[in-house]
């Protein structure tokens, strides 16, 4: 909510910039609600320009102004409003200031100060960004947040204070402060350093990380004398293992020490002398690419203490692991989290993962079932894409939303089971079977994917399809030019078939309608198929009324021995479709013969 927050102050503030703006003195403001405006740039200039260049020395910003009449309170400085402005030395800030936008300061070369009003709670990406003779800072007591290359290459910057009740350090925050020596972190709220917060900081020796920080992202401290100066081994920040150290030696086994709260990013990446990791329960987050490349780990037990994997790939390219044991708490195997760990062989999937992230278990050749829980939700692009030892697969009906390419490249899949439960479909679905040359038999229950459309990669390769109860609608040319289908299931309750439908199917030799009545169907239908070889299955006692509509009577054998999955006929009082059981789709079958739909 927090962050939300501050993105809608933020769009306010670019709102302000790019509305009518008026002049007051030396500064152009912009209204961004009835009692308060905002400090932006000269009216007509753009963003990359310079701003201000009519002003120097010090300037000093109002706490209120009156125009046309009206009093409003100054209360945000926008964004890019100081951009470049060339001879601006330092400002005097009013306590009304409460967001500074990005890039408000940035690149302001003779800035020597600047001390930030306790009014102040959120400052922008950016913000003052290259200020290369900023020497004092003094920032808000009152930010919560220093985001992502807030003060980067301020080369003159010397020593920093980082109040309490900073929670996150972003990504890049001071990389290349050259000349900052020291930091001092104050209280116990800062919880996450982004990635290269602090990198290329080539004078910081002094740093003091509190026990509240938990999550560090790659590179915080490298190229720094506080990185140099660690032994050779795994270094900690805060609670968090932020990297290990050094060449790791063949068959390392690694122990985290008990109390620790996080894995940092990329803390055992290319490791590849790493045999076994012992993660103790303290831990609540593996971070991004932590234990990406370590080929020579052979299985992992991550503890239930484990809430989340913090961002992508941690364990990409462990070509060795052949065993994981996952958390019971985990809520997503996140994008790329297990890719081309071809030796993998067995994983849990507890059933709290909703979703499986993209790549997540690309190229896991060794799998040959399928790792999914009954609890997932959500399968995105390439989840499961060149698991070559794939056969069989049953996405089960927790599934709701589906992305693209999910399967491609499984060429040893014989059979593919899709259920009624998908209602959402993204982004490159068509190649969602892409290159499983070994895709014989497709069971679809499910209205939008009574499509081969959606595998028409497969679509000369598929002998067998089953239609699942929830189709009630064949479309047009659904199948069209399927030319390996040799057997066909039609659900009990289908009321359209479209023309051409299975025109082309030329092998064909078997159809097996579940339906109890036929219903009429265009001539179109089953255009190319060989009536004379191909036989058609029916319900028990139900032959007579194919034998007299039109078309299906072209089928020179019907049989009433069709049943739910082709089987024998059902004998069951009340079962109206056939399908040996009294169910929701005997009502579908007595409201359709109500009708006149049979």
């Amino acid at each position: 909510m927090k962050k939300l927050l501050f993105f809608l102050a933020l769009m306010l503030l670019a709102a302000a910039d790019a509305g009518a703006s008026f002049k007051v003195g030396n500064l152009y403001y912009a209204t961004i609600s009835e009692t308060a405006v905002c400090v932006v740039y000269e009216d007509g200039s753009t963003n990359t320009a310079t701003h201000y260049s009519n002003l120097s020395g010090m300037v000093t910003i109002p706490p209120s102004i009156n125009y046309n009449g009206k009093t409003y309170q100054v209360e945000a400085i926008g964004n890019y409003t100081f951009y470049k402005s060339p001879n601006i030395t330092g400002f005097n800030l009013p306590n009304t200031i409460k967001t500074i936008g990005t890039a408000a300061f940035s690149r302001l070369p003779r800035l020597f100060e600047f001390t930030m009003p306790n009014s102040v709670t959120r400052i922008g990406e950016s913000c003052f960004s290259y200020c290369t003779s900023l020497i004092n800072l003094n920032l808000s007591t009152s930010l919560t947040e220093i985001p992502q290359t807030a003060f980067r290459s301020c080369e003159s910057l010397q020593m920093l204070a980082i109040p309490e009740g900073v929670t996150l350090i972003g990504t890049d925050a001071f990389r290349g402060c050259t000349n900052l020596r020291s930091v001092w972190i104050y209280g116990e709220t800062l919880v996450q350093i982004n990635y290269r917060a602090f990198e290329g900081c080539m004078s910081l020796s002094s740093i003091n990380f509190p026990k509240s920080v938990e999550r560090v992202g790659g590179f915080i401290m490298d190229g720094t004398p506080w990185w140099d100066s660690k032994a050779n081994g795994l270094v900690y920040v805060g609670s968090a293992a932020y990297k290990y150290k050094g060449e790791m030696p063949d068959g390392t086994d690694i122990s985290i020490q008990s109390g620790t709260k996080g894995i940092g990013s990329e803390c055992f990446k290319d490791c590849s002398g790493l045999k076994s990791v012992n993660i103790p329960n303290s831990v609540t987050v593996i971070g991004q690419s932590s234990f990406e490349g370590c080929t020579g780990l052979k299985s992992v037990s991550i503890p239930n203490s484990v809430t989340s994997f913090w961002g992508y790939r941690s364990f990409k390219g462990c070509t060795g692991l052949t065993t994981v044991t996952l958390p019971n708490g985990l809520t997503s195997i996140t994008s790329e989290a297990f890719r081309g760990c071809a030796s993998l062989k067995s994983i849990n999937i507890p059933n709290s993962v909703e979703t499986i992230g993209s790549y997540a278990f690309e190229g896991c050749a060794s799998l040959t079932s399928l790792p999914i829980s009954n609890s997932v939700k959500t399968i995105e692009s390439q989840a499961y894409a060149n698991c070559t030892g794939l056969t069989s697969v049953v996405i089960p009906n927790s599934v709701k939303t589906l992305y693209g390419g999910i399967f491609s490249g499984c060429t040893a899949l014989k059979s593919l089971t899709i259920p009624s439960s998908i209602n959402s479909l993204y982004y490159t679905f068509s190649e969602f079977v892409k290159g499983c040359t070994s895709l014989k038999t497709l069971e679809i229950d499910n209205e939008k994917l009574a499509n081969i459309g959606f595998f028409s990669d497969v679509k000369e390769i598929i002998e067998t399809l089953k239609l699942g109860n929830s189709i009630y609608t064949i479309p047009e040319n659904a199948f069209n030019g399927c030319t390996a289908l040799k057997k066909v299931t039609l659900p009990n309750d289908f009321i359209t078939v479209g023309k051409s439908a299975f025109s082309g199917c030329t092998k064909l030799e078997h159809v097996y309608s579940l339906r109890p009545r036929p219903i009429p169907i265009d001539a179109t239908v089953f255009t190319g198929v060989q009536y004379d070889k191909c036989q058609l299955h029916v319900p028990s006692g139900c032959k007579e009324h194919y034998q007299e509509m039109d078309v299906w009577k072209e089928f020179r054998n019907i049989a009433g021995d069709a049943g739910s999955s082709g089987g024998s006929g059902s004998g069951v009082r009340g079962d109206v479709d056939g399908n040996s059981q009294v169910d929701v789709a005997d009502v579908h079958a007595l409201i359709n013969i109500i009708l006149g739909k049979e």
